[in-house]
């Protein structure tokens, strides 16, 4: 019973923190703002899917997490080669 009612707070506390980072994703200032806010906002995404795998057992969930984690890498990835190629042509 304990343990359910701890993970029910931290489930919480980490779609807040989704929220929250999302908020930094939609107002910048920077790009690389924006580029953190998604980063944190896909492995605190991750972080929320596992705990809910725990609390519902539905072991999907954790492939979810999978998913988000690589795709919040692929991201980044992404953003930094395309920022290398603009400073090489110019």
């Amino acid at each position: 019973m304990i343990v359910e009612m701890t993970l029910t707070g931290l489930l919480i506390l980490l779609t807040v923190n989704v929220l929250i980072s999302l908020v930094r994703v939609v107002r910048g200032p920077t790009g690389r703002d924006r580029l953190t806010g998604v980063l944190f906002a896909g492995t605190t995404g991750a972080g929320v899917m596992l705990v809910g795998s725990v609390l519902t057992d539905q072991p999907a969930l954790r492939d979810i997490a999978l998913g988000l984690v690589a795709l919040a890498a692929v991201v980044v990835v992404v953003r930094l080669a395309a920022e290398k190629q603009r400073r090489s042509v110019s």
